[in-house]
């Protein structure tokens, strides 16, 4: 019995050292020589229950290492106020971090920060895991083969220019390939562009990505670019975080959008950009989208789906676009806006082309046609649509 005593004391007072230790000024040391004591034939980082104050950059560049909290909410990696860069940098092929949460301290910065979470090397995982109140970004992926899974991100809420999960592959050609799924993002937004991009089953909920023009929920794709392949499905998007912002926000690239539900947006639910070089849409259910009732677009940009000069080879089928609101802002289901009057001189003034508009339900929108058709297109076809005015 004696003994016993003897050894349960001294595994509460190992404890508590340790945890004193997470408590310093910077926890960084001590979270470097743990992961350095790690035995070769162990693969598992465990991190006790408690909050570890973070004032420098924490790099993990052992290969297939797992960091695993104790919990979400119960292990706890905090921003030391002042602290810019990254908090956590995995730096390691096949690495995953999961089960804690990372709070950016974001109210107590001064200007930007790093990403809370930056993904570095091939096959990086993050997973069932919570950052909140970033100042910047809350997780970047830089690498192909990365996932952020079962992630809850919560941004500041406010009128930040914040991006919940970022990606950006640059001007140049890529193979990457990124996927993002079965995250709940709110306060901030999801911005992808440069590679083989899926994003699908994720929950938002009141974010911008844009503060100043409004941006999407979601961005994916760069205007000037069109090297992003994404594919984008069975999402909800709700209650954009800005009047200006839209649900899903596209640049230059191939994009596929099927089965999302998007509603109570300022601008349209799905944007189709200039160097669209295919989009097929098909499947989605939008609502009351144009609540920015002074947007300065022409046509408003004030739609379920709205396809802007310049895109080609679109394909919009089989979607259900709606207003259900007392007093409507969704003023059509669809428009295809015409070549500009006064062209931007960034991108090319010329018609869309081969568009193809089926099969899709545009009734109860502010314009009972449902369709505005200004694009002068090149190989249009309309057809099979509710009302049956919007084909005309």
């Amino acid at each position: 019995m004696r003994c016993f005593i003897i050894i349960l004391t001294v595994a509460i007072f190992i404890r508590s050292i340790a945890r004193a230790d997470a408590l310093s000024d910077d926890a960084v040391t001590s979270l470097n020589e743990a992961l350095a004591q790690l035995p070769a034939n162990s693969s598992v980082l465990d991190l006790a229950e408690g909050t570890y104050l973070i004032g420098s950059t924490w790099t993990i560049s052992r290969d297939h290492i797992t960091v695993r909290g104790a919990g979400i909410g119960k292990t706890l990696l905090v921003r030391k106020p002042g602290f810019n860069g990254h908090l956590i940098s995995m730096n390691g092929e096949g690495n995953m971090i999961t089960g804690l949460t990372i709070d950016g301290n974001g109210r107590n910065q001064t200007g930007k920060t790093g990403a809370e979470l930056a993904l570095h090397k091939p096959k990086e995982v993050a997973q069932a895991m919570e950052v909140k109140n970033f100042a910047h970004i809350g997780i970047a992926v830089f690498p192909s083969e990365c996932r952020v899974s079962q992630c809850r991100i919560i941004g500041l809420g406010d009128d930040t220019d914040t991006m919940g999960i970022w990606h950006d592959a640059g001007p140049t050609s890529t193979d990457s390939t990124i996927m993002i799924d079965h995250n709940t993002v709110t306060g901030s937004g999801i911005y992808c562009t440069g590679g083989i991009i899926t994003i699908a089953n994720n929950q938002l909920r009141g974010n911008h990505c844009t503060s100043s023009s409004g941006g999407g929920q979601m961005d994916i794709g760069n205007a000037f670019n069109t090297n992003t392949v994404a594919t984008i499905t069975g999402n909800t998007i709700l209650s954009g975080g800005n009047i200006k912002a839209g649900g899903i926000e596209t640049g230059g690239g191939t994009f596929t959008m099927t089965n999302n539900t998007i509603r109570d947006h300022g601008s349209a639910g799905i944007g189709i950009g200039h160097n669209a070089i295919k989009a097929t849409i098909t499947g989605n259910t939008i609502s009351n989208s144009g609540r920015n009732i002074a947007e300065k677009n022409k046509p408003q940009c004030r739609s379920g789906i709205y396809v802007l000069y310049g895109a080609a080879n679109i394909q919009i089928s089989g979607n259900r676009c709606f207003d259900d609101q007392p007093n409507k802002t969704q003023t059509w289901g669809i428009i295809l806006v015409p070549p500009p009057t006064r062209p931007d001189p960034r991108f090319s003034p010329r018609a869309a082309e081969h568009i193809v508009v089926k099969d899709n339900d545009l009734r109860g929108n502010v314009h009972t046609e449902g369709l505005l058709d200004e694009s002068t297109a090149r190989d249009r076809t309309v057809s099979g649509n509710l009302p049956a005015q919007a084909n005309r």
